[in-house]
Formats: structure tokens, C-alpha cells, sequence
């Protein structure tokens, strides 16, 4: 068992923003950015919340989950929050929210939702114990339920 101290959904949170450039597009009539563009930005927002949270180095489980709710186009800026919201022994459920902003008019949308899972590794590269999570808000407890039904639907299908 770990003995480091528990930590808070909030002490885990990370956020990654780039600006939408032409070469993330693709070459469609109306072009938008890649989902691959924005799935690597989530995926780094994502281990650095993991990262937080277990305090060293994390590798990528899986991605249980990528909602593209609507696209983003090229000169927006995209900004990505993302948070532990379950921890297992030695793995983390991290949660990440994607907004886009139209830099000329201000107006900001909630693009894409994305549930992944990260394990926590020792310095052999081995899985290894994650600090306790502490729910603090409704919220938290709320994110933390989802989780824990994705996980238990996702071992029941493994």
C-alpha cells in the first residue's frame, strides 16, 4: 500500500491550450482539425492530471472513451481540463473536458469529453501504488461514481 498522502481531484488538475493552425486540418471542403491533433493534446493533459496525482512517471492504459460532441476549426484555441477522478491500486481514471474559443467574437464551446485510464509505474517501469483520491465537492463524488460504473462495466466485458 502506498503511504503517500491522499490528494484532492482539484490537486490533480492540469490544462493544456494551443492555438489551431493550418497544418492540423484536414482537406475536407470545410476543413477542421484533426481528431488525432486533438486526441494527443488530451492524451498530455491527461498523463500530467495522472502524474499529479500518483507524483511520478505514468504510461497510457487506455482510452476508454472520446466524444466528439462538434468540430473545431483552424485559428481556434483549443484548451483542454483534465482531473483524476477514480484511483484503483495502482491505476487512475482521468476525466477530460475540450473547449474551443473563437478568438474574434470570444465565444466558447465544449467540444469533446474523454475518459481515460493511466497506470502509475515505479522506477523499473513496474505498476505501482497511487495515493488515496479525497472527494471534496458533489462534483467530485458525482465523477467519481461515473468512474466507478465504467470500470466495473469495462472488467465485466473484459
Amino acid at each position: 500500500m502506498t503511504t503517500a498522502a491522499a490528494r484532492t481531484p482539484r490537486e490533480s488538475e492540469a490544462i493544456v491550450a494551443d492555438l489551431m493552425m493550418p497544418h492540423q486540418a484536414n482537406g475536407l471542403r470545410q476543413p477542421s482539425v484533426f481528431g488525432g491533433v486533438i486526441m494527443g493534446m488530451v492524451d498530455r493533459c491527461a498523463a500530467l492530471a495522472a502524474m499529479r496525482h500518483s507524483g511520478g512517471q505514468v504510461t497510457t492504459l487506455s482510452i476508454d472513451r472520446i466524444l466528439f460532441k462538434e468540430p473545431i476549426r483552424v485559428g481556434e484555441l483549443v484548451e483542454i481540463r483534465s482531473r483524476v477522478v477514480y484511483v484503483g491500486r495502482t491505476s487512475m481514471a482521468v476525466v477530460a473536458q475540450v473547449y474551443a474559443e473563437n478568438m474574434s467574437t470570444g465565444v466558447r464551446r465544449h467540444t469533446n469529453e474523454c475518459w481515460l485510464t493511466f497506470v502509475h509505474l515505479d522506477e523499473n517501469a513496474m505498476p505501482a501504488p497511487v495515493p488515496p483520491l479525497t472527494l471534496e465537492t458533489v462534483e467530485d463524488r458525482h465523477m467519481h461514481d461515473l468512474a466507478a460504473k465504467r470500470r466495473e462495466q469495462a472488467l465485466a466485458n473484459a
